[in-house]
């Protein structure tokens, strides 16, 4: 019974990716629960207590880390709702290591590392601009349709059709991305495929490419530290928000947030400022 119940419920579900996640999340908890109940689950009769004490085992017996348990507890969630049930059972609050944004000098050094005059060059710094100076994330980035762009000289804006939650918004260009994305498209390979960035294949891009590319762009680029696609959205966030000229919730729409709590992590102390505020107290 489980076993249909799971497989009505992921077909309800619009993205393959979350599909996949939860299927393999609730293939666990059936198991668990049979071990731990020596019977099957009905998922229109789960309980609170159940769940919690699912919590407690991935936790304790699986070791798992906050996101880990808070994505299978997200599947259980869901599952249950697509049956009319509520499970109250909390999430595991998670510890965020502070991102460090790059400064203006390393994001110049990383962009200078992938620039050159093939197409693949061009199409990386189109990749590190829309990464560093739009805020786009990685999924957002390689699912970016040609005409998803709009581009003149004085405005631009590229339509985000696959955020998070399968929302949808629209994201300014400012002209260095323009110019950014109009050079590469002058040089872009005429293929079938409509996705903006291609491979050499003329394939879409995966994230995992998109991923190396910027690890790579780092190394050549001399950057000690890590840096990865979400470093990039970061620093993009951080700049709007040190430079005064957006406010929290226009940012918040503009990187697809759901909330501005989520936004306000991208707020740091500016060191050199607050001591120049408090010399003024």
């Amino acid at each position: 019974m489980f076993n249909t119940q799971v497989t009505e419920f992921l077909q309800s579900l619009n993205a393959d990716y979350t599909r996949q996640r939860y299927k393999a999340a609730l293939k666990e908890f059936a198991v668990w629960y049979h071990t731990s109940y020596g019977v099957p689950p009905d998922a229109t009769r789960l309980t609170d207590q159940e769940a919690r004490d699912w919590r407690a085992y991935l936790l304790t017996v699986r070791q798992l880390g906050a996101s880990s348990v808070n994505l299978r507890l997200a599947a259980l969630r869901s599952l249950a709702r697509h049956f009319r049930l509520s499970l109250r059972v909390q999430g595991v609050q998670r510890v965020l290591p502070p991102v460090e944004p790059l400064t203006g000098r390393e994001l110049g050094r990383l962009i200078s590392a992938v620039a050159g005059q093939r197409w693949l060059d061009k199409r990386n710094v189109a990749i590190i601009s829309l990464l560093a100076r739009a805020g786009l994330r990685v999924g957002e980035v390689v699912t970016v349709r040609i005409d998803d762009l709009t581009l003149s000289e004085r405005k631009g804006q590229v339509v985000v059709r696959h955020g998070k939650g399968l929302k949808e918004r629209i994201v300014p260009l400012n002209r260095q991305v323009r110019q950014d994305v109009r050079a590469y498209l002058e040089v872009r390979p005429s293929v079938v495929e409509t996705t903006l960035f291609i491979s050499r294949t003329g394939q879409p891009l995966a994230n995992r490419d998109v991923q190396r590319l910027v690890a790579d762009a780092a190394r050549r680029a001399g950057l000690s530290r890590q840096v990865t696609p979400h470093t990039l959205r970061h620093t993009f966030a951080t700049r709007a928000l040190r430079q005064g000229k957006i406010d929290l919730a226009t940012l918040s729409h503009l990187l697809g947030h759901s909330n501005l709590t989520t936004t306000a992590r991208y707020l740091h102390p500016d060191q050199a400022r607050v001591a120049e505020m408090i010399e003024e107290l």
